[in-house]
């Protein structure tokens, strides 16, 4: 069926509301955002609106992935409108409404040609800004990320950067090349995430101070905790912080999953895929970042060193995995959706079923297989 008129009534449905809390509404969407939400059996169809009886399937909010390189051969370092048109459908397909297309540690000239080739749209998911994943990291935890563009950040190159495209998050790793005090110029333009780094419990405090809000995939590519150095994780917890989690089960255990969950709570907490161009694809040789990566059994890995390159994994999938290992639905709903709208500062449009919203939602059930995705009130198809 196609759903794609300008005005939908949505009944008999049961509605992650505004709170995360489960209940038996009905929904009307008009030009594109929620805009009558009521309780079940109280909004009446008015004149060519189209009626969609979800005969007690669940509306949750769209999910977004505020961390993701790619999928199906197609990268966002590949600089072209066409590759996050692809990728945009990928996500869409996965319940992912809204993404930001995350850069690697290249030169200059390279990350200036992604961000000069932006597309103005998509018919996927919707671009919300971009993510830097360096180059202004430490080397010695570069991962994926390739050492020869590994480099301290300045103002100059960042200004330039920003004039061309919506940068709305960068990982930086404080304690090398002067980084505090880079971080401090440019977190009240660019959310700031501690990353990829040798940073310790006073450095990530330092940086946090100086505007850091947050960590770049929490216990990977960085020092984890440990009872006489706490390291990053700690600080920003005892600073109330966030931190992107990858819970697809390979690049942290499930019982460190789970207990982070219980340390930073749905609303510091934000799942992230990390997903690379080989998401969707067959084992085998790829280059990602300038540097061949192998994929065995679904796990891509540097070639060179073995390390993990980056995930293969949605954000759909993670939430499914975290209610698996525990975590209320609810939870992991809102950590895949209204936690990195807040922290990304779009909680105004996106992250949840509220009035005048946008009408990005997934219909589903209670095992959350995916029946349909609406974005923005149109059926993606």
């Amino acid at each position: 069926m196609n759903y794609m008129e300008e005005q939908m009534l949505l009944i008999n449905a049961k509605i992650y509301d505004e709170d995360f809390i489960l209940r038996p509404y009905d929904v009307r969407v008009k030009d594109g955002k929620f805009s009558e939400i009521a309780i079940r059996g109280t909004l009446t169809a008015e004149p060519n609106e189209t009626v969609l009886d979800l005969s007690g399937k669940i509306l949750a909010p769209g999910l977004i992935d505020q961390h993701t390189h790619g999928a199906l051969s197609r990268d966002t370092m590949d600089a072209d409108s066409e590759s996050i048109e692809i990728i945009s459908r990928h996500l869409a397909a996965h319940g992912i409404t809204s993404f930001l297309p995350t850069t690697m540690t290249m030169g200059n000239e390279h990350i200036n040609a992604v961000f000069d080739n932006q597309p103005e749209t998509t018919s996927g998911a919707e671009v919300l800004g971009y993510h830097m994943e360096g180059p202004f990291i430490n080397v010695e935890k570069k991962g994926a990320q390739n050492p020869e563009y590994v480099r301290g950040g300045t103002m100059e190159e960042m200004n330039e950067f920003l004039s061309k495209a919506n940068v709305l998050l960068i990982d930086i790793a404080p304690e090398v090349n002067n980084n505090q005090e880079f971080i401090k110029e440019l977190s009240d333009k660019v959310i700031c995430q501690v990353g990829h780094c040798m940073a310790t419990y006073e450095d990530t405090l330092e940086a946090m101070k100086n505007g850091a809000r947050g960590l770049c995939h929490g216990f990977n590519a960085m020092p984890g905790i440990h009872h006489r150095n706490p390291g990053p994780l700690m600080a920003s917890l005892e600073l109330g912080n966030y931190t992107e989690i990858i819970a697809d089960g390979l690049h942290i255990n499930p019982a460190v999953v789970y207990a982070a969950y219980k340390m930073f709570g749905p609303e510091r907490m934000i799942l992230i895929s990390d997903a690379l161009k080989t998401t969707g694809n067959p084992d085998g040789e790829y280059m990602f970042g300038g540097q061949p990566i192998v994929v065995t059994d679904g796990v891509a890995r540097v070639k060179a060193t073995g390390d993990i390159a980056g995930g293969s994994s949605n954000v759909w999938q993670e939430v499914r995995n975290c209610v698996s290992w525990g975590i209320p639905q609810a939870d992991a709903l809102r950590m895949g959706s209204l936690t990195p709208a807040t922290y990304l500062g779009v909680a105004d449009r996106k992250g949840s079923i509220s009035l005048g919203k946008d009408a990005d939602f997934v219909i589903t059930d209670s095992e959350l297989e995916i029946y349909d995705v609406y974005l923005k009130g149109r059926r993606f198809e």
